[in-house]
């Protein structure tokens, strides 16, 4: 829209707030639910802080106990990006996944970036997810 763009303003998964950064990447209540998704893994519960750059800051904090701190650091980039993807669908393609597929497509680039290789074993996938 700071380009000339006519567009929407409205969020593409909720459509009831304005698509802002912070918004779309943090309370939106589709996104809400992928940092759950990841926080319900470690049985641990996070408070969603109001800006992206302090949600990263947080993020790496509490992550400071996790096994493999290195994948417990790349869970917000793979979150942006599932969301990202799918915001674009829905924007430029009139295309929108439902919701699980949305959780699954996130935990299939988490386990694709965390193994480079795609997973489809449950197994690897539950002992990637493990050790978070």
């Amino acid at each position: 829209m700071k380009r000339g763009i006519h567009m929407c303003p409205r969020c593409f998964f909720c459509e009831l707030q304005a698509e802002t950064i912070n918004h779309l990447f943090l309370h939106c209540k589709v996104v809400r639910q992928l940092w759950h998704l990841f926080t319900s893994f470690r049985g641990t519960s996070w408070t969603m802080p109001q800006r992206a750059n302090q949600a990263i800051e947080s993020w790496n904090t509490e992550g400071s106990g996790s096994t493999d701190q290195s994948r417990w650091r790349i869970v917000p980039a793979v979150i942006w990006w599932t969301i990202w993807k799918e915001r674009n669908m829905r924007c430029f393609e009139s295309i929108s996944s439902p919701l699980h597929r949305i959780k699954t497509n996130c935990i299939i680039t988490f386990c694709y970036w965390c193994s480079l290789e795609y997973v489809d074993d449950p197994i690897v996938v539950i002992d990637i997810l493990g050790s978070l």
